[in-house]
Formats: C-alpha cells, structure tokens, sequence
C-alpha cells in the first residue's frame, strides 16, 4: 500500500486536452438515406471516415477524430453537402 503526501491528496488531476475540432457529417448523408455513397471516404486521404451499416440497407458515416484534421478534401466529394466544418476560429 502506498502512502500520499498531502500535496498529492489536493492537488488537481491532469485533464487531458480538448479534442481536435473534426468534420461532421449530418442525417442528410445519402449513405443514411439508403443510397450507397461512400464519396466522403474515398476522398479521405487520412482515411478518417468510416462507415457503419445500419439495417434496410443503410449506413452511418462516422468521423474519427484522431485521425481527421478538418482539411475539407470531403466537402466537395459529398453529393449532398452534409459534411461541415468546425470554424475557421476554431482550428488549432
């Protein structure tokens, strides 16, 4: 068993720090709608866009954040304009 100081018992734990701001796709996605379009993927190059399968033959589209680097190679791409960005403020 392992003893604290009192500086240990008080002091503040280390948070980790806030998430990189990512893409974000909507409901309006044609891959959820039924369609098959996987456009957004293959436009990826840092391969951050995966896609579940969901039943009747649809599928989520889902960003990984530590992988995206919210560079917009997938805004074109999408036929359906339901990918965003974060703000250009908010950006590291």
């Amino acid at each position: 068993m392992t003893a604290l100081s009192r500086r240990a018992l008080f002091a503040r734990p280390v948070t980790a720090p806030p998430s990189p701001p990512v893409a974000a796709i909507a409901a309006a996605c044609l891959a959820e709608q039924g369609s098959y379009c996987r456009t957004c993927g293959e436009a990826c190059g840092e391969d951050a866009i995966r896609f579940h399968l969901l039943p009747r033959g649809r599928a989520r589209a889902e960003v990984l954040a530590d992988r995206c680097t919210a560079c917009g190679d997938c805004l074109p791409a999408c036929p359906a304009q339901a990918i965003t960005l974060p703000a250009e403020g908010a950006r590291a």
